[in-house]
């Protein structure tokens, strides 16, 4: 009776591995997404499949495209500023089950009148840039399974943006819609950078007084040690600020205790790690002017420990 359990429990066991193999196979073509971080918000735009070599046990599909470039110009037009970050997402397919991560191979390409051709660096998270080369592109994505192959395009126009670069009637951009500025920490140990805590808001946008007020926040400390370096870069912000101010907080009162004028050209700003800043709390103000007329106001904060 024990050996025939034992059998049975077995069997039992060999039939859920039979159904997981069966499931990782059950797998449609995944649909591609373009994710495009203008400002502070994402804008997500589902690319068009082209050239589609797929078979599962839930399909078989075979797509050619003979024109890649015509096919993907008929698409919906997507414009993106120069040195436009983005990333690309993909997503199981709904129609069928199963897991589409295989350890796929994924590339990225700008095609331009049939010869010029841009292979834009995807980072493993599939983040990348567009490249500041303005101009008319068909962006062709590839996701290669070990036996499947799927083709993606969008139709891409790469130019700068009146509306979201200049001070237009004395008026800003939309808040969301600008570029917000980086900061990142070099570790002393290491070349490679990585994301800092931080928080970034408004505090007066196309309607500001000079003695608008502002709360600090008590935010979360980001880990720091002797010898690290903060970077913040506001080069990518358009319109540039007018003016930049360093601001030291007291943790307790949330109050500036010291203000530091920056040189709005000298970006990355660098803050190197020493004793005396573990522990303190910091404030990176822009302030946009137009003739003395304070135009917008925003806050960096960030705080060491």
């Amino acid at each position: 009776m024990e050996k025939l359990l034992k059998l049975l429990v077995g069997m039992l066991f060999i039939f859920a591995l039979t159904g997981c193999f069966g499931e990782d196979y059950d797998v449609g073509v995944p649909t591609a997404h373009l994710h495009v971080e203008i400002g502070m918000q994402d804008v997500e735009t589902q690319l068009k499949e082209a050239n589609i070599s797929w078979s599962s046990s839930s399909v078989d599909v075979e797509e050619t495209i003979d024109n890649i470039e015509e096919f993907g110009l008929s698409q919906d037009l997507i414009s993106v500023s120069p040195n436009q970050k983005a990333f690309l997402e993909f997503k199981e397919n709904e129609d069928n089950g199963g897991d589409i991560w295989r350890n796929p191979k994924i590339t990225a390409e700008l095609w331009k009148d049939g010869e010029e051709q841009i292979n834009l660096d995807l980072k493993d998270n599939r983040e990348f840039q567009f490249p500041t080369n303005e101009g008319h592109y068909v962006l062709v994505v590839e996701f290669i399974d070990p036996d499947n192959k799927a083709q993606y395009v969008g139709n891409i126009v790469i130019e700068e943006t009146n509306e979201q670069t200049k001070i237009t009637d004395g008026k800003l951009p939309v808040f969301t819609l600008m570029e917000i500025p980086s900061i990142k920490k070099i570790n002393s140990a290491e070349t490679d950078s990585m994301l800092f805590d931080y928080s970034y808001e408004e505090v007066c946008w196309n309607n500001c007084s000079e003695n608008n007020k502002y709360n600090y926040p008590d935010i979360h400390s980001g880990d720091v040690e002797i010898g690290d370096e903060i970077h913040i870069d506001w080069y990518n912000m358009k319109p540039q600020p007018t003016d930049i101010n360093l601001l030291q907080i007291d943790t307790e009162n949330f109050e500036v205790i010291k203000k530091e004028s920056l040189n709005i050209d000298n970006t990355p700003l660098d803050i190197k790690i020493d004793e005396k800043k573990i522990g303190s709390q910091y404030a990176v103000e822009f302030l946009w002017k137009e003739e003395n007329k304070l135009l917008g106001r925003s806050m960096l904060n960030f705080k060491l420990e």
